[in-house]
């Protein structure tokens, strides 16, 4: 049964996060020097590689705990900050035309990803597993 897997399965999902929040801070911190490596194909690939990995395991720990992002608050703010974490990170790394863009986009995508931690640790009252 997979709840027998609960405890590796959230040490997963919580080292993926920090992978995958310490990748993208080094490629936004490349792309604003101007550092080509940061969207070569294999850093890219190697991101989705990481971020289809951590959404696996967080539809996992869901299926596991029973828990319905959508009746649940702070899972449905996690999941609205993930999709302006993913659209802010989308104009930090590619999509801002001026470098000043990518540093809003950047910082703004940074912001969300502390936000996104600070609800599942509960630092407003709310209790996340």
């Amino acid at each position: 049964m997979l709840a027998e897997h609960y405890l590796t399965i959230k040490s997963a999902h919580v080292g993926l996060v920090m992978l995958s929040g310490s990748l993208f801070f080094l490629r936004g911190i490349a792309v604003l020097c101007g550092l080509r490596w940061a969207m070569h194909a294999s850093v890219r690939y190697t991101s989705y590689l990481i971020d289809t990995g951590l959404l696996t395991a967080a539809l996992m720990l869901l299926g596991i705990l029973r828990l319905n992002p959508f009746t649940q608050p702070w899972l449905l703010v996690k999941l609205g900050l993930l999709v302006a974490y993913i659209v802010c990170g989308s104009y930090a790394l590619k999509r801002a035309p001026t470098p000043v863009g990518k540093a809003v986009a950047f910082t703004a995508a940074l912001a969300c990803f502390v936000t996104i931690y600070l609800v599942a640790r509960g630092a407003w009252g709310v209790r996340a597993w």
